[in-house]
């Protein structure tokens, strides 16, 4: 039992919990704003910005620009979870955290 606990201990990342799990002033975070002001980006924005990261492809289909995101065709696991064939709502949803960046 207590082997399964030391293996369970030594998973744990105590710095990483610690940063995630910040406490302090308001005027302690905005120190870190003006050091880092990418700590106030918002979800849809770190989202977004993940997607463009990889890239974008623009290509004609029925005289239709369209968009292609690589990011959506798994690029970190060589296409294993690659989404095919749904570049339109894929480009809805692209638009979509666009506008709420």
């Amino acid at each position: 039992m207590s082997d399964m606990v030391s293996r369970i201990a030594a998973l744990q990342d105590y710095d990483r919990y610690r940063d995630l799990h910040w406490e302090g002033t308001f005027e302690d975070y905005l120190s870190i704003v003006r050091e880092r002001p990418e700590v106030t980006r918002t979800a849809f924005q770190r989202a977004y910005d993940m997607i463009l990261s990889y890239g974008e492809e623009e290509y004609i289909d029925n005289k239709k620009r369209l968009v292609r995101y690589p990011f959506f065709q798994d690029p970190i696991d060589d296409g294993k979870d690659a989404i095919f064939g749904l570049d339109i709502p894929l480009m809805r949803l692209v638009h979509v955290l666009r506008a709420a960046s």
